[in-house]
């Protein structure tokens, strides 16, 4: 309920909830704008502002309360006294009365509303039956006051950290007083040990509301056998719903949440957040949402409906952010889970049920050892996931037997789980990165650069596990699209944070609340503390994008270059690697102004061997007649040794003998899956001709064309450095030339031995 909507309860609903739920009346309270219900009454009727009125109405019903009840439930007390033949003494209960009810208010006033009414109630029914009743139980019921102060107290602090003391202290203190009244009159005849035994006994009996049990077991137990033995829907009547200081656990309300869930899963959350409220319940509340996650997970499997599991969405699945260790682990699994069913072909379908062989291994093993609820029934769950994950290999198994594995990933970002094997011809920049990261001396930070589709990304992805000594964090500024520095950092924080968990289990400092540029600055100091004996490297990919964040903010876009250059100069654990195809002198002076101590690393395309090698043996079981050295030749000289196209070379190539049920591609198949290459290929064509200036793309339409135009120094540099042309002038990538021609419409060539058309 909005605040807009609550209201203060009336008087029958606010002494129902003060005494039975204390809880809700608490959060009641805030929705009604009161945030302070512990407050004085002096201040809540003199603080202005949005909700006066309802502050005014809760201080006058609270002190409505203490002067009806008090002396109400005085003449109880006093009548039960009178049934035992003891004299009472109107006047002395009317002076205990007014005592009560005086000091109640006084405490409201100067200290707070909710204590002035417990003492006052407490003080109120104790003296005026102490004081109208022979001597002698009077000290019984003195002790049995103290007791219950000290009850009501312990109530209230144990409550403290879900609601406060607002009403907890309030009803604690008058159950243990009232158990103290009992107590003194029956047992406390005679002053001293045993009167306080009594009134002690009385108080805690009392303030655990043991005579509630009394009634509320039986009716529990009551409610689940009708729902389970005759159908009938009773879970609304539980008295967890009215009764929120439950000190005891009800028998059979697990069960009893449960069995109602799939009918009414509304109205079975509402149940457990009762429980969680009531201290007698929680773990009960904790049992039966255990359980109804695990059956969620067990659903999830036996329907192979693992997308929703890869979020944690679903009726009793939480968040990613507050999901347990072993449901996060569950999601890791499900998200192979579901790569699988999205993979176009049994090889790699195979590599992720692998992988998620892995983790389910490994929840196995941290299920065995736990012994907390959810870890006893998610062992149900881990088996449904097993036989799913049995019954999807065997079937991946029988369609894998009969076709070439295709190993080749065109267009995807190679990682360490997926397309490690068909990594190559990079250790170089490894060696370089790793070497720039370990010089002590040095704070010198990376700019990786190179054409798009070489393989940066890929790069990036690789290098926790290329280099285990590192906490590598990679944030690509196109998949994390921010409007606002504030948005970036806080992207930045996230990624990082997730990153460190998941590679290294380190937990980093979190980004600390403030303005961007000064929170960004401590949350660099911290993470410098927090590397230890390692280096955190932040790879930025696509970094020419950080301009589009300060559209016309140059004074902003200053202030984030000047965080960016101290934190290259003065960092020595925390580095920085940025990612992009343009050099910083093609870039606006800004950039050459600040990044002046960073080492610039040039990402080609693969050379002759490696690219030979990437298409003939991929992985150790391809077959080796599959690509042969004469088609793996033909695709190289095609391509160049650029990146990307091989893999789309190498894919369609398999995919034919795949669809025609060979085992050997010929030399003749490699010109038949070129129209498919440009097909696929087509935004990284179009980007590379169209992102040209219009000379470059001039001389690129000369060169397709094979006539020798004659280059200029600036745009022959520009072509160089986009690995667009050899050192002789000629096309370094004859199959772009081939698009070109075919985009627009140009003499057509035929292939030449040097891959062009003549």
């Amino acid at each position: 309920m909005s605040a807009k909507h609550a209201e203060i309860p009336k008087y029958w609903r606010l002494l129902w909830m003060l005494f039975m739920q204390p809880v809700s009346l608490h959060y009641l309270l805030r929705q009604c704008g009161i945030n302070e219900p512990n407050g004085s009454a002096h201040h809540l009727w003199q603080q202005s502002g949005a909700g006066q009125n309802a502050r005014r109405t809760y201080v006058w019903h609270m002190v409505l309360i203490l002067v009806t009840v008090t002396p109400t439930g005085a003449l109880v007390m006093a009548s039960m006294v009178a049934m035992l033949g003891l004299p009472v003494d109107a006047l002395g209960v009317a002076l205990g009365v007014a005592l009560g009810v005086a000091l109640g208010v006084a405490l409201g006033v100067v200290s707070g509303v909710a204590l002035g009414v417990a003492w006052g109630m407490a003080v109120g029914v104790v003296a005026g039956v102490a004081w109208g009743v022979a001597w002698g139980p009077a000290w019984g019921l003195a002790v049995g006051l103290v007791m219950g102060v000290a009850v009501g107290v312990a109530v209230g602090i144990a409550m403290r950290e879900g609601v406060g003391e607002t009403t907890g202290v309030a009803w604690g203190m008058a159950a243990g007083v009232t158990g103290g009244v009992v107590a003194g009159v029956t047992w406390g005849m005679a002053p001293g040990v045993t009167g306080a035994v009594a009134a002690s006994v009385a108080s805690v009996v009392t303030a655990l509301r043991l005579p509630f049990y009394v009634f509320e077991a039986p009716m529990e137990w009551l409610l689940s056998w009708l729902q389970r033995g005759l159908g009938l829907r009773t879970l609304a009547f539980t008295p967890i719903l009215y009764h929120e200081l439950s000190f005891l656990p009800l028998p059979l309300l697990q069960t009893h949440i449960v069995t109602t869930a799939q009918s009414n899963p509304d109205l079975a959350r509402r149940v457990l957040e009762a429980c969680s409220r009531s201290p007698g319940q929680r773990r009960i509340g904790r049992r039966a949402l255990a359980r109804l996650q695990a059956l969620e997970l067990e659903e999830c499997a036996r329907v192979a409906r693992f997308g929703l599991v890869t979020e944690l969405q679903g009726r009793w699945l939480p968040s990613v952010t507050d999901a347990d260790p072993l449901l996060l682990g569950f999601r890791d699994a499900a998200r192979y889970f579901t790569a699988a069913q999205q993979a176009p072909n049994p090889y790699h379908r195979l590599a992720h049920l692998s992988r998620a062989q892995d983790v389910l291994s490994g929840l196995e093993n941290q299920l065995l050892g736990g012994r907390s609820p959810l870890s006893t029934y998610l062992r149900l769950s881990l088996r449904s996931w097993q036989s799913a994950l049995e019954t999807m290999r065997g079937e991946t198994e029988a369609q894998a037997a009969h076709v070439v594995p295709t190993p080749f990933r065109a267009g995807e970002p190679l990682t360490p789980e997926f397309g490690r094997e068909v990594f190559r011809g990079r250790e170089h920049l490894v060696s370089q990165i790793e070497s720039l990261l370990t010089l002590p001396e040095q704070s010198a930070s990376i700019a990786l650069l190179g054409p798009r589709r070489c393989g940066k990304t890929s790069l990036l992805q690789m290098l926790p596990a290329l280099l285990p000594d590192a906490v590598c964090v990679f944030f690509d500024l196109q998949d994390n699209p921010t409007h606002s520095v504030a948005g970036f950092f806080e992207a930045l924080d996230k990624r990082t944070r997730e990153q460190a968990m998941r590679d290294r289990r380190l937990d980093l400092p979190s980004l600390p609340k403030g303005p961007p540029f000064e929170s960004a600055s401590q949350w660099f100091d911290a993470l410098e503390n927090a590397a230890g004996d390692r280096r955190i490297l932040i790879c930025i990919d696509e970094f020419e994008r950080i301009e589009d964040l300060f559209p016309g903010e140059r004074r902003e876009l200053l202030q984030f270059m000047g965080l960016m250059r101290a934190t290259i100069q003065h960092k020595r654990r925390l580095r920085l690697l940025v990612s992009g195809a343009a050099p910083f002198d093609e870039l606006s002076g800004i950039w050459y102004d600040h990044f002046i101590n960073v080492r610039e690393l040039r990402m080609g395309y693969l050379d002759h061997d490696t690219s030979l090698g990437l298409l003939m043996k991929p992985i150790a079981d391809f077959p080796e007649e599959a690509i042969s050295q004469d088609v793996a030749e033909l695709v190289f000289v095609r391509t160049g040794g650029q990146p990307f196209l091989l893999q789309l070379y190498g894919s369609l190539l398999v995919k034919l003998l795949n669809d025609e049920e060979r085992r050997a591609a010929r030399p003749e198949d490699v010109d038949r899956v070129e129209p498919e290459v440009m097909s696929q290929g087509k935004y990284y064509f179009s980007h590379t001709y169209d992102s040209a200036p219009a000379e470059a793309r001039e001389l690129l339409e000369h060169l397709a064309c094979n006539r020798v135009p004659a280059l200029d120094a600036r745009t022959r540099r520009w072509l160089r450095r986009r690995l667009l042309i050899t050192e002789d002038n000629r096309l370094a990538v004859p199959v772009l030339g081939t698009w070109i021609c075919t985009e627009n419409e140009l003499p057509g060539q035929e292939w030449g031995k040097n891959g062009v058309r003549s």
